[in-house]
Order: C-alpha cells, then structure tokens, then sequence
C-alpha cells in the first residue's frame, strides 16, 4: 500500500528520517492531477505556482501573456500549500479537461472581442463567459469538461 510521507523542510536539513502521515493528516491532503487534452491543438505544458493556504491565490499567480487565456487549477493541496497547475492556451478551438475539481481562475489576456468560454458534458455552455480582461477572475471548474478559448 502507498503511503505519502511528510517531512518538514527543517526536519530535513537536520537529517530526520521522514515519517509516514498518519490517517487523518491524509484527509486534508488534495491531489487531482487535472490535465488538459488539446483535441488537435497544441497544449503547452503547465507552469507552476504556489503559495500559502489561505492566501489569496491572485496575489502570487504569475500574469498571462499577451493574446492567451491562463486556467489556473489547483493541483495539490495540503493543510499550509496550495500547489497550482497554469495552462496557457494560444490556439482556437476545443479542449477537454480531466480531473479538474473545485474553483480555480481564469485571465483572458486575447485581444479584441475574443470570448473564452466553459462547457458541461453534453457541450452546453456555462454562464458566466469570460470576455477579455487582463486580471483573474474565479471560477468553479467543477462543472466544465470542456473550453474554448475564442
């Protein structure tokens, strides 16, 4: 059976062996591993991000470049981390998420009337769309199998 261990960084640098998390620790652990397939478009890898549970994710996001939509969703979370997975989409057209859970942030940094939308199972369309505006907005991921970004 598999069992994460926990160890802290302090504990580490003084040469303590790490020690299994016991059953309860585990219960606060969030690890989706959300990924994204492009149906035909390119999807770059992730980038990363992280910071302090509890803090507000915006504030440690990195910015979107120019002419993208950014999705951030959260890929690890444990009692003091979250851990965030950004995709940077450059492309028209469809992709489809997996293992994507609970909110997370959208930035449509496109240019012009570029309208990025979510879409449920059966491709109907999620309200509210996501018009270009250079900032992050929340967002339940919850819902959506599927994006465009224009």
């Amino acid at each position: 059976m598999f069992r994460k261990l926990v160890a802290t960084t302090a504990a580490l640098s003084a040469g303590a062996a790490l020690v299994a998390a016991p059953a309860s620790a585990r219960a606060d652990v969030f690890d989706p591993n959300p990924t994204v397939a492009g149906n035909g478009n390119y999807v770059p890898p992730p980038r990363k991000a992280e910071g302090g549970r509890g803090v507000y994710a915006p504030s440690y996001l990195p910015s979107c470049p120019l002419h993208r939509v950014c999705l951030a969703v959260l890929d690890y979370q444990d009692p003091t981390v979250n851990k965030w997975k950004i995709y940077d989409l450059y492309q028209c057209g469809d992709y489809s998420f997996y293992g994507w859970r609970g909110r997370g942030w959208i930035r449509n940094n496109q240019s012009g009337d570029a309208v990025a939308i979510r879409l449920n199972s059966t491709w109907g369309l999620i309200q509210p769309t996501h018009p270009v505006d250079d900032r992050w907005l929340d967002v339940n991921w919850e819902p959506a199998y599927h994006f465009r970004p224009c």
